[in-house]
């Protein structure tokens, strides 16, 4: 079972790989066999990975005609940014008294990003980014936090964010945006951590907000820029 679940998730992030690439397009049929065999694998996999995908919205399910890739609005990939960020402020001050014993864990997890970002690996960047999240939502003790964040499918929208943000903007130092978060920790304080997990948060939707801008133009004129500032990491206080 949880060999089936790991392999479901691979195929998934392949399959997001492929739609965000744009190996597959809106409308290109996503055939469960078909998949499977290219893939080597049973179609089981396959089935839940798809099923996962149309609770994502990226791929919708036609009758008569199967599964297919959606077309997904900007709009829906920023609405996430909001409800996730109410989440993990909440999870901040949940977690402030008790996540002093998982400094370290949070740490690594940060190191293992840097070294994911220098070799350009969204899929290991995402990975260990939502390790370091959910460590934090584990620190709460408040199961029916965990389980609505969870509920998000955290892991593989955050791969599909770091992906357009890595190919967008290369320098962009992702990692480093969490030492802030890891020193608010350190200091104990709830509302700092809370303060610090929504910004973390809110600023990643702005960022992507900015590459959606930069694509395409927008009709807000405050926002009509020839290019995109993007933020810098921000700057851990120790004070």
């Amino acid at each position: 079972m949880i060999q089936r679940v790991v392999l479901s998730e691979q195929v998934k992030e392949e399959l997001l790989d492929d739609i965000l690439s744009g190996r597959y397009k809106p409308g290109d049929r996503l055939v469960e066999s078909q998949i499977a065999k290219r893939m080597g694998i049973s179609q089981s996999p396959v089935r839940e990975a798809l099923r996962d995908m149309v609770a994502m919205r990226f791929v919708e399910v036609v009758p008569h005609k199967g599964a297919r890739v959606r077309r997904v609005e900007e709009r829906e990939i920023l609405e996430i940014y909001p409800v996730r960020a109410s989440l993990e402020e909440l999870a901040g001050r949940l977690a402030a008294e008790n996540a002093k014993p998982h400094l370290g864990e949070l740490e690594r997890a940060v190191e293992r990003m840097t070294k994911a970002f220098k070799m350009k690996d969204a899929r290991k960047m995402a990975h260990w980014d939502v390790q370091f999240h959910r460590t934090i939502m584990e620190a709460t003790g408040n199961q029916i936090l965990i389980e609505t964040w969870g509920s998000l499918m955290i892991e593989a929208r955050t791969y599909v964010t770091l992906s357009n943000l890595m190919a967008r903007v290369p320098d962009l130092d992702l990692a480093d945006w969490h030492d802030p978060i890891i020193e608010a920790l350190r200091e104990g304080n709830p509302e700092r951590c809370g303060a610090e997990m929504r910004n973390h948060v809110e600023a990643f939707g702005e960022v992507m907000k900015n590459i959606f801008d930069s694509k395409q133009g927008t009709t807000d004129p405050d926002r009509q820029t020839a290019s995109v500032d993007y933020p810098a990491a921000p700057t851990a206080r120790t004070g």
